[in-house]
């Protein structure tokens, strides 16, 4: 029996599962590891960390798989995006990963959205300016961290190293180049005026290639430690969040996705590029020929662990979620008045503002603690509806929402997105969606899937909400309610 594995390598953990070709799940492991913030505003990661858990995770579940009598016919690779780490000529790390999260280049993305820079760069890339693109992350290294960007041989993402180590070829998936801000879309190739900007030259990056390449030689040592045979490819796959739209059957314009987890996102499969007049959505790579049109949100479950942790000091941690859920569902939409505006570490989609900070609005002395709470988990939904509107306004409406992360296994989370979206909200059987998406994406690219399409035909409906009228047009006017409060406040910042 053949076994396909997807690997998840995310911002807190790894995540690996094994399937078989029609999509059953055989095996899973995952393993956590920690950010290190080393002064405000820095996000990082330890590489070498990250790449042992990696290569731990993946060893239990193919031996787990080798056990059961299966051979593993393919391994896709999804990871997070936005991550630059410099390595010397070997691939030796030189510093940390910056993450997605890290918001040192703060001053080079707004300079750059304040002149125009910005905005020209977003019509080839479809990325919007913000400290996240490593575009600027790498402008920043130019001008702060002088040393080791002078020694660094190249700039470079987890997924490459890993690629690196296992291969030794420097090579990058599209769909993660194209989150960088450095990538044409319409060439599919490393943008030269983006190049400028950076101080970088292309050979400096890994070569783009596209998401079905498949690759079979390996270093021996990495053959042995994994036991790979000459019959394994790996599959570079693409981006995170491109693979959990296809982990979950969002493949098409008419079925949304809709991520919630540490950050949140809203993702539509577009056949063509598609941009925004103000660079409020991005336009990235999802597979050979099509496109992923939508929006990050910053603020999603780190703000609400954290407004969580400051009011529920006194319930374990473990608990807080749930009994914070618990708390909110004991108020009635629009918490009565309280509306909390969630920006703890800014905002990308759709106001990509790194400066925003939060506010909690409309307290009085009759509101407590679950108050808050409720208007805190009405505001993320607001926050990912304003990217959704934006969407659809270019692609049109979609038939349903598709659900994955964490925070979507709350029932309150799917009927706020049912009601707030007016769309059904379904929850699809597979709870780890970019590792499963990244194992469908390595089973076409060797033929074992004909269509990525066809994944939607090994999944099925846990559960899903249809809209209330009647909510839906309570909720209409407490999204406009949020908006004008948002309004207020973003002159504050900008």
């Amino acid at each position: 029996m053949a076994a396909l594995v997807g690997v998840d390598v995310g911002t807190s953990a790894v995540k690996v599962l094994a399937t078989t070709e029609d999509g059953r799940q055989i095996a899973s492991e995952s393993e956590f590891y920690d950010l290190i913030t080393p002064q405000p505003g820095y996000v990082e990661q330890a590489a070498d960390v990250v790449y042992l858990a990696t290569m731990r995770v993946l060893a239990r579940v193919l031996a787990d798989v080798r056990l059961r009598g299966s051979e593993i016919d393919a391994i896709g690779i999804s990871s997070a995006m936005h991550g630059v780490l410099a390595v010397d000529a070997n691939g030796e790390p030189l510093s940390h990963l910056i993450t997605w999260m890290d918001r040192r280049s703060a001053a080079v993305a707004d300079a750059w959205r304040a002149d125009g820079t910005g905005l020209a760069l977003y019509r080839k890339t479809g990325a919007p300016m913000h400290p996240m693109l490593p575009i600027a992350k790498l402008r920043w290294m130019a001008e702060h961290d002088t040393e080791v960007f002078a020694r660094a041989a190249r700039f470079v993402g987890l997924k490459e190293l890993i690629v690196f180590r296992w291969t030794g070829e420097w090579i990058v998936d599209q769909g993660i180049a194209s989150a960088t801000g450095l990538f044409d879309l319409r060439t599919r190739a490393w943008d030269g005026d983006a190049l400028g900007l950076a101080r970088i030259d292309a050979k400096r990056l890994s070569t783009p290639v596209v998401t079905s390449t498949t690759l079979r030689d390996f270093r021996p040592a990495i053959a042995t430690a994994l036991g790979l045979g000459t019959k394994t490819a790996v599959v570079l796959a693409s981006s995170d969040g491109a693979l959990a739209n296809l982990g979950i059957g969002a493949t098409r314009s008419d079925r949304e996705a809709l991520t919630l987890g540490t950050s949140g996102a809203v993702r539509v499969v577009s056949d063509q590029p598609v941009f925004d007049d103000a660079a409020r959505t991005f336009c990235y790579v999802f597979d050979d020929t099509r496109y992923l049109v939508g929006g990050p949100t910053s603020s999603a479950g780190a703000a609400l662990a954290w407004i969580f942790d400051l009011l529920l000091p006194d319930v374990p941690e473990d608990d807080r979620f749930a009994f914070a859920v618990k708390a909110a569902t004991e108020i009635e939409p629009g918490a009565q008045g309280v509306v909390v505006l969630p920006f703890l570490s800014g905002e990308r989609a759709p106001l990509w503002m790194s400066e925003l900070r939060g506010t909690i609005e409309g307290l009085d002395l009759a509101h407590d603690r679950r108050h808050i709470i409720r208007a805190a988990f009405e505001s993320v939904i607001f926050g990912l509806f304003s990217v959704h509107e934006l969407v659809r306004e270019r692609l049109g409406s979609p038939r349903e929402i598709l659900l994955s992360g964490g925070l979507t296994k709350a029932p309150l989370v799917r009927s706020l997105v049912a009601n707030i979206f007016g769309l059904p909200a379904s929850l699809p059987n597979e709870g780890e969606a970019s590792a499963f998406g990244a194992a469908m994406m390595a089973a076409h690219a060797i033929g074992a899937l004909s269509s990525l399409d066809g994944v939607t035909t090994f999944l099925h409906e846990e559960t899903r909400d249809e809209p209330d009228p009647g909510l839906v047009a309570r909720y209409a006017g407490l999204y406009a309610r949020y908006q004008s409060r948002l309004g207020a406040i973003v002159p504050l910042y900008r």
